[in-house]
């Protein structure tokens, strides 16, 4: 199942409405002709380049015959509006159905070619075609062009009247939609299709995908926006000139196309900001401009690959990390009350070799359990546990690394599965608790296995919310229900509506019931999720499973039935040898924290388990 929230669920939502709105009222201040005709332009080149992305990017085919479809859009709307009399909206909205059909023509040989051939070949048709039109010259003005093409007028009004205005808000228009179109077709099952063919093109096909139909429905779907800013543009300047087929489109769209990313949506718009504005800016300095311009570009795909767009995800990611870290220095310093109401004992910083960690500690009992928990929440989450076994067992539990009151830590150094079960290893020795019993929920339960597997000290394992995995990736996919949540654990930059639908279905409980673990999703390090999950990939997965296969180490596993994310049939299936109650076991009618959820049920079990013991 492919996460793919509405857009208005997502991080971009508010600073796209925010842009949008700042679009819509910058006329109503600048009112000269000069400012809006080079936004509009602005806005044609954004077209140009962010469905050539279509191709380019999404699909990975080199399509240099893309200013074609500009070009074909702006010959057809002059030739039906002029020549033929057509009425220019008509022939605006007719105006991409030349580019699709020489689209669909260009899909033939593509299909047949590769890598630098596909290059030479498109490139070559864009020629022919600009000779197809130099050659007609009966209709399409051959080297000199057409001018006076018709004006879009609305009754008596032109569009043109007013400073352009009418113009300008129909580019915008144009630009949402296209923008509109290009979202949806990324998230479709038709993008994932594309980009499937691009990223392993013989094992899409041998999964079914038929690359005839994809390519060909890719190289449309690339022309129809700008076959219609094409006719666009013969409408708002009304000149239709064969210098659109040539070099110099065809190096400003890459060149917004390369600063802004390839394959990244909005990276090309807002490149084609930078570069049209810096174009008219940087106007008087004559061929320092292209030299500038030129500069500035090498600049960007030299440090950043890929384009504004990383830079700016770079930005965020820090954004991300300073403000994370603050508040968990605040959790530290004004949060510190509410944290030991709630666990009825005082946090402190431990050092270990990944850092220094959060950690609570009942300070006494010979038998000692270390409760470890999950992505994206906090120690607290533990609290139950601290109330009924504090009597009886010193048990201490600690916020991982970019987690809860801990700070956050190296992302490629700190947030691993491996990293986190040395912070246990650490804090066993720091600490001197001996051969501990480890209690592991969820992401937990994998450090938990880990840390056993190392062969460090314990006396006991037991799990929660964490399915076996022998194999990855097939044994994830096997033991866990494909569900947006099983992504969001490992996404950076969570949308305020994604935090809370993380915690709901981690927690199974609302935030008032559960402030401070909703507090401490929204406190996460975005790349704790990311890294984390990123390397799951490098763990000594058969290490753990041998673990609970031999039998040598007690081990339980307590899950929810109602658990949304791991797959009860496979966690039956799984051959343990020595596990408490000879199968999983299930908690009354919890989800996926049924500790918390339904804590008197699970500590008894859980009791159970530990009163069998030596």
């Amino acid at each position: 199942m492919k996460y793919a929230p509405p857009f208005h669920r997502t991080n971009g939502f508010m600073p796209v409405l925010l842009a949008l709105l700042a679009l819509v009222v910058i006329p109503l201040f600048f009112s000269g002709t000069y400012a809006r005709h080079t936004l509009i332009l602005v806005f044609i080149y954004a077209i140009l380049a962010s469905n050539w992305d279509i191709s380019l990017g999404l699909g990975g085919v080199f399509n240099f015959a893309h200013i074609a479809f500009f070009a074909l859009g702006l010959y057809s709307y002059g030739i039906m509006a002029k020549i033929m009399g057509i009425d220019p909206w008509i022939a605006l909205l007719l105006a991409p159905v030349l580019a699709i059909v020489f689209a669909a023509m260009l899909a033939i040989p593509v299909l047949r070619l590769e890598g630098i051939y596909v290059i030479l070949m498109t490139f070559a048709a864009a020629q022919l075609m600009l000779q197809i039109v130099v050659s007609q010259s009966e209709y399409t003005g051959g080297t000199s062009g057409m001018v006076l093409l018709p004006r879009l007028t609305i009754g008596e009004y032109r569009l043109s009247n007013d400073g352009r205005i009418g113009y300008y808000y129909l580019a915008l228009l144009l630009l949402a939609a296209s923008t509109a179109f290009l979202y949806q077709l990324e998230r479709s099952a038709l993008g994932r299709a594309i980009k499937a063919l691009r990223d392993n093109k013989y094992y899409a096909i041998a999964r079914g995908v038929p690359e005839g139909r994809i390519r060909l429905l890719t190289l449309c779907a690339s022309a129809i926006f700008p076959g219609l800013a094409g006719g666009f543009y013969g409408a708002y300047l009304r000149v239709a000139s064969p210098d659109v087929f040539g070099l110099g489109f065809l190096t400003i769209t890459l060149s917004i196309l390369l600063l802004g990313g390839i394959s990244t949506l909005w990276g090309s718009l807002i490149a084609a900001f930078v570069i049209t504005i810096l174009t008219q800016v940087l106007g008087d300095y004559g061929s320092w401009r292209n030299i500038i311009i030129a500069v500035l570009i090498i600049a960007v795909v030299v440090v950043y690959p890929g384009g504004l767009h990383a830079a700016l995800q770079e930005l965020w990611a820090a954004e991300n990390r300073v403000r994370t870290n603050l508040m968990a220095a605040f959790r530290r310093h004004f949060g510190a009350s509410a944290r030991a109401a709630a666990m009825k004992a005082p946090d402190r910083l431990v050092r270990t070799t990944h850092g220094n960690v959060s950690v609570c500690d009942t300070g006494q009992g010979d038998k000692v359990i270390v409760c470890i928990h999950g992505n994206s929440s906090c120690k607290e989450v533990f609290r139950h546990q601290f109330a009924a076994f504090r009597r009886d067992y010193r048990i201490i539990a600690f916020d991982l690394p970019g987690h809860g009151a801990s700070p956050n830590g190296n992302p490629e150094r700190d947030y691993n599965v491996e990293a986190y079960a040395e912070i246990v290893r650490d804090l066993v020795d720091a600490l001197e608790l001996g051969r501990p019993i480890v209690f592991g929920w969820s992401l937990g339960g994998y450090i938990g296995l880990e840390y056993a597997a190392a062969g460090n000290p314990i006396s006991a394992l037991a799990i929660c919310g964490t399915s076996p995995i022998n194999k990855f990736p097939d044994d994830m996919a096997r033991g866990y229900i494909a569900t947006p949540h099983m992504e969001l654990a490992g996404k950076r930059f969570h949308s305020p509506h994604e935090k809370s639908q993380y915690a709901t279905h981690t927690v199974g409980m609302k935030k008032g019931q559960e402030p401070l673990l909703w507090q401490a999703v929204w406190r996460t390090d975005g790349q704790a999720r990311e890294q984390a999950f990123s390397k799951l990939k490098t763990i000594n997965w058969p290490r753990q499973t041998r673990l609970m296969r031999d039998g040598t180490l007690p081990f339980a596993m307590i899950n929810g039935p109602n658990d949304p994310f791991i797959n009860h049939e496979y966690c039956r299936s799984f051959h343990y040898g020595n596990i408490w109650g000879g199968a999983a076991q299930n908690v009354g009618n919890a989800g996926h924290a049924p500790f918390l959820e339904d804590h008197k049920t699970f500590n008894s079990m859980f009791r159970e388990f530990l009163q069998t013991l030596p």
